[in-house]
């Protein structure tokens, strides 16, 4: 089983970046912080093509289902942490829990991942899963999960890389 990483480990995996403005002084580039509500507005709005490429559904309503998902787990204390470089959304993570109903046990939960189109291949989902790791470690969990779709490789490559591992089988047959 994967531990958290070390404080040490953690700081050198969220890099913040600093670049000097046109006086010389040095500003933060990239930040992860909690979202606000001109954030949500906005990752409101990409919710129905966040939820397109992970489910591989293209139904003409999923942004509203992705809503739906979205403001239950609000409701229950979830909340999304999100990356920007300047005013500029770069993506995000849903911090939430769950129950693991073999053991009753509460773990830290993803709820969602996204990063933008154009800031993809650099680094930034495993930066934020490593932000959504101090999260939950934070809370007391020793233990976080996620779901994904079996046709979303990439991102299955990318947890399997960071050390998650399957605990069971979701599977379907049409009747």
């Amino acid at each position: 089983m994967n531990s958290y990483p070390t404080d040490k480990a953690f700081q050198s995996l969220v890099k913040i970046e600093l670049q000097p403005d046109e006086r010389g002084v040095q500003k933060v580039k990239y930040v992860v912080k909690e979202a606000s509500e001109s954030e949500l507005k906005e990752i409101y709005e990409l919710a129905g093509e966040n939820r397109l490429e992970a489910t591989n559904d293209h139904s003409i309503d999923n942004q509203m289902k992705m809503l739906v998902e979205y403001e239950h787990a609000r409701k229950y204390n979830a909340y999304f942490l999100c990356l920007k470089e300047e005013s500029t959304l770069i993506g995000w993570i849903l911090i939430d829990r769950a129950t693991d109903y073999l053991t009753g046990r509460q773990v830290g939960w993803i709820s969602d991942l996204y990063v933008k189109k154009t800031h993809r291949n650099r680094g930034f989902a495993n930066l934020l899963i490593e932000e959504a790791f101090h999260e939950f470690k934070n809370q007391g969990f020793s233990d976080v999960r996620l779901n994904v779709y079996a046709h979303n490789v990439k991102a299955i490559k990318l947890y399997e890389k960071i050390g998650f591992k399957d605990v069971s089988k979701f599977m379907k047959i049409e009747i």
